[in-house]
C-alpha cells in the first residue's frame, strides 16, 4: 500500500511531493486483476443502474396504466410530479459529494439502494398529487448517490485509458431497463420494482468494494496490484476534503462549460424520460403496442452507447468528437418527430430511435470529468456541479411538454432541438479549451516535479489537481 507523509495528510493546500519509486507490476497479474474487475465489479454497477432507472422511470410506465386518471392528476400536475424527483436530486447533490469522500463508498451506495427501494414500494399507496409528489421527491434524494458514486468508483478502480468503456458499461443498464416492460396495475409495478431493488441492495452490501485495497473478490496480491496500477491515475482516493481544490474547481473554465452543456442536454432528457411513452403512444399506437415498442427504442440506446464507447476507447482523441456526433444525431431525430407527417408513424418512431443517441453522452461526460479533472476533492466538486446542472435541466424539461399540446408536444420537441444545439456548441468550446491548454503546457516543457507523462497518463505522487501538475495533459 502507498504511504503518504503525515504532513501531506494534514495539509490543506498544494504540497510538492517527493519523487516516488514504483516496483514493476507483473503484466499477467495486472490482466487478471482487470479481468476480475470487469467480470465482478461492472455487473454490480450495471444491474444497480438498471434498477435505478427502472425505479426512476416507473412513473413514465405508469402513465400507460392510467395513473394520471386514478390519481386525478390534472393540468401540469403530472409534469411537476416528474420534475419534483430532480428537486430531491438537487438537494442531495452537494451532500453526496461530501459523503462519498468521508464514508466508505460501497456501504454508502448500498444503503441508499435499499432505502430508495423502500420508497418506490410506498408509491403503491399514493392516492393523489400530494402523495405522489412527496414520494417522488424523496426518491430523488436517495437516488442522487448513484451516478456520481459510480463515476468515482470507475475512476478509482481503472486507469484513465480504461475508463470510457467501463463508464459506458454500467450506464448501459439505463438502456436495458427499457427492455423490461410490465402490463397491469401500476401499484403492482411499484411493488415489483421496489422488491427487486431491495434484493439487489443486499447483494451490493455484501460485494460492492469501498476501494481497490479492500476489494473482497481479489486476493491480497491482486489487491496490491490493483492499488499500485492506479499510481498512473489522475488522483488517489483520500478522505481529506481540501478547500483549495473546491476554490480551484469553481474558478476553472472547464467546470462551467461542462455545467452549461449538462443543463442544455438534459432539458430534452427530462422531457423524454417523463413523456416518452406518451409520445410513442401519440404516434398512433395502442397501450400494449407502446409497451412492446420500448424494446426497439432500448436496443437503439444500447447501440448508441456501445458505438460511442468503442469510438471513444479505440480512436485517439475521439471522446469529444464522438459526443458532438451523438448530439447532432439527436437533433436530426427530434426534428423528424415533429416535422414528419403524422400519418407516417413508423418514420416518426425511427426519429425517436435517433433522438435517444444523446444518452451515450451521459457516461462519456463523466469520463471526461474523471479523466480531465485531477484532485479527488476537485473531481467530486465538479461532478456534483455537473450533477446539479443535470437536475435543473431535467426539472425544466417536462415543463415544456404542455398538456393541451398532447399528443404531439411540439413545444417540448422544439425545446429539445434548442437544448441539443447549444450542448453541441459547448462541446466544441470545451475541445478548443483543452487544445489550447495542452499547447500551452507543451510550450512550457512541463512535466517535472514528480510527474512523468506517459501517453496522456501521469504518474502522480500526491493528490494534486490538473492545474498544479503542469505535466498533466487533457484528454479529448
Amino acid at each position: 500500500m502507498e504511504k503518504t507523509p503525515a504532513a501531506n495528510e494534514q495539509a490543506d493546500g498544494p504540497q510538492k511531493p517527493e519523487p516516488a519509486v514504483f516496483e514493476p507490476i507483473d503484466p499477467a497479474v495486472e490482466r487478471r486483476v482487470l479481468r476480475k474487475l470487469d467480470l465482478l465489479l461492472l455487473p454490480l454497477l450495471c444491474i444497480c443502474y438498471m434498477l435505478q432507472f427502472l425505479d426512476k422511470s416507473s412513473l413514465n410506465y405508469a402513465t400507460l396504466m392510467n395513473i394520471r386518471q386514478d390519481l386525478n392528476l390534472v393540468g401540469s400536475q403530472y409534469s411537476w410530479a416528474s420534475s419534483i424527483f430532480y428537486f430531491g436530486y438537487l438537494l442531495m447533490s452537494y451532500p453526496t459529494s461530501y459523503f462519498i469522500v468521508k464514508f466508505p463508498i460501497g456501504y454508502y451506495v448500498s444503503s441508499a439502494v435499499i432505502l430508495w427501494a423502500a420508497i418506490i414500494m410506498v408509491h403503491a399507496a399514493c392516492h393523489d398529487f400530494a402523495g405522489i409528489a412527496t414520494v417522488r421527491f424523496f426518491l430523488g434524494v436517495t437516488e442522487a448517490t448513484v451516478a456520481p458514486a459510480f463515476a468515482i468508483l470507475v475512476g478509482s478502480f481503472y486507469k484513465r485509458s480504461e475508463q470510457p468503456l467501463r463508464q459506458c458499461f454500467w450506464f448501459v443498464g439505463n438502456a436495458f431497463a427499457g427492455i423490461i416492460g410490465v402490463e397491469g396495475e401500476f401499484g403492482v409495478l411499484f411493488l415489483l420494482f421496489g422488491g427487486c431493488t431491495i434484493v439487489w441492495g443486499v447483494v451490493m452490501v455484501l460485494f460492492l468494494p469501498n476501494s481497490p485495497g479492500t476489494c473482497r473478490f481479489l486476493t491480497p496480491e491482486e489487491r496490491d496490484v490493483a492499488v499500485r496500477r492506479l499510481q498512473t491515475s489522475a488522483a488517489k482516493q483520500t478522505t481529506n476534503y481540501k478547500m483549495y481544490q473546491v476554490k480551484e474547481a469553481l474558478l476553472d473554465p472547464q467546470t462551467w462549460i461542462l455545467v452549461v452543456y449538462q443543463f442544455c442536454m438534459n432539458i430534452p432528457n427530462g422531457g423524454l424520460t417523463s413523456f416518452g411513452s406518451l409520445i410513442i403512444s401519440g404516434f398512433g399506437y395502442s397501450t400494449f403496442r407502446t409497451l412492446i415498442l420500448q424494446i426497439p427504442v432500448a436496443c437503439a440506446q444500447i447501440f448508441w452507447i456501445l458505438l460511442s464507447a468503442g469510438l471513444a476507447t479505440y480512436l485517439k482523441n475521439a471522446r469529444l468528437p464522438t459526443m458532438i456526433f451523438m448530439v447532432l444525431i439527436s437533433v436530426v431525430g427530434t426534428v423528424m418527430m415533429f416535422a414528419i407527417n403524422k400519418s407516417q408513424k413508423e418514420a416518426r418512431l425511427a426519429g425517436f430511435c435517433l433522438t435517444v443517441a444523446y444518452v451515450a453522452n451521459l457516461p462519456l461526460t463523466m469520463s471526461v470529468v474523471t479523466a480531465n479533472v485531477a484532485g479527488y476533492t476537485k473531481r467530486t466538486v465538479v461532478l456534483s456541479l455537473t450533477f446539479i446542472a443535470y437536475c435543473v435541466g431535467n426539472i425544466a424539461g417536462p415543463q415544456f411538454f404542455i398538456s393541451n399540446e398532447a399528443p404531439g408536444y411540439r413545444s417540448g420537441l422544439i425545446a429539445g432541438v434548442c437544448g441539443f444545439a447549444i450542448a453541441a456548441l459547448m462541446l466544441i468550446l470545451l475541445a478548443v479549451y483543452y487544445l489550447l491548454q495542452n499547447r500551452s503546457r507543451n510550450a512550457e516543457g512541463a512535466g517535472m516535479d514528480g510527474v512523468h507523462q506517459i501517453n496522456g497518463e501521469e504518474i502522480m505522487d500526491d493528490d494534486q489537481t490538473d492545474k498544479e501538475h503542469r505535466g498533466f495533459r487533457y484528454v479529448f
